[in-house]
């Protein structure tokens, strides 16, 4: 009998302090940070490391994990051009316009040993998807590249475009 109420008090005495830790008073006050504290400053020539969110023109995203090459691409979309393999990117991406899709912010793969190599992005997915502004959406995209830029040390994902909002493949 005594054990059993030791038993009962040793688990009311975790409960009270879980429930004091629940019960405590929160900060009501937003803090200064923001997502766009955490946008890292980037370029083409100077791309901040994988898993840095980058951005530019309202559009920003965060690499995850890159496969260069990936040979299974082609069983998803089709076999690559002549001289080409395919490299797979799977990104984060945040847009802050209302009315954005993922076709519209898709990023650009760029590369630091050719300044004229660019790849539009290709989406494995069979719709579009509708994106609502400062929503954290997960997207696998996929580019042909010439095989002798497959290299992940120089392949740059860009929000667009531009030479602004870029990230490197790869963690340094």
């Amino acid at each position: 009998m005594r054990s059993r109420s030791t038993a009962l008090l040793s688990i009311a005495a975790v409960a009270g302090l879980l429930l004091a830790g629940c019960a405590s008073t929160a900060e009501t006050e937003p803090t200064s940070t923001s997502a766009a504290d955490s946008v890292v400053e980037s370029s083409v020539s100077d791309p901040a490391a994988a898993g840095e969110r980058v951005g530019a023109d309202g559009n920003e995203l965060e690499v995850w994990s890159a496969i260069v090459p990936d040979e299974s691409a082609a069983a998803a979309l089709e076999e690559p051009a002549e001289g080409n393999q395919w490299v797979t990117v799977n990104v984060a991406q945040w847009v802050t316009d209302e009315g954005q899709s993922d076709v519209d912010v898709a990023p650009v793969l760029r590369s630091t040993a050719d300044e004229s190599f660019s790849a539009d992005a290709v989406s494995q997915r069979a719709v579009e998807v509708p994106m609502t502004p400062e929503k954290s959406y997960t997207f696998v995209w996929s580019f042909q590249v010439p095989e002798d830029l497959v290299d992940a040390s120089t392949l740059v994902l860009c929000v667009g475009s531009g030479d602004e909002g870029c990230s490197s493949l790869t963690a340094e």
